[in-house]
């Protein structure tokens, strides 16, 4: 897989950790994280191309999470991947959230309600535009 820049591949780093998080007492060859890599490439193609099918069958030109739970049912992955999945999709959504809460926490850290803050922001542009009339005036 090193041989082409342009091969599609799971990062490094992450794929290592995923490998000593599994199988911490092992020492594992270049070739075989190369090997494991094509495995997780062809793993995904192969789900999204039957998750496509399936959102192209709902007349969808997005792959909804049910599309991939579908999916890997029909390529007769057992229950347990299923979960799995919905339990990353679960996980990645309170991640989310607590991003959106972490960027608006910004502004009650503040202490300026935001009706206060927009008056605020009106008067600057105010100032600023009044500046730029006075200076277009002058020359």
């Amino acid at each position: 897989m090193a041989d082409d820049d342009n091969e599609v591949g799971l990062p490094q780093k992450g794929l290592n950790m995923i490998i000593k998080e599994t199988v911490p007492d092992l020492r594992i060859a270049n070739e075989t994280r190369d090997l494991i890599n094509q495995c997780c490439v062809e793993f995904i193609r192969h789900l999204s191309r039957e998750a496509q099918r399936i959102s192209s069958e709902d007349q969808r030109k997005t792959i909804y999470h049910e599309h991939v739970q579908k999916a890997l049912s029909n390529l007769g992955f057992p229950k347990d991947y299923i979960d799995a999945a919905d339990r990353v999709l679960d996980e990645c959504k309170v991640n989310a959230e607590k991003r959106l809460r972490r960027k608006n926490s910004r502004l009650d850290k503040c202490g300026i309600p935001e009706d206060k803050l927009y008056e605020m922001q009106q008067k600057l542009i105010e100032e600023v535009s009044l500046f730029f009339k006075v200076k277009n005036f002058f020359g």
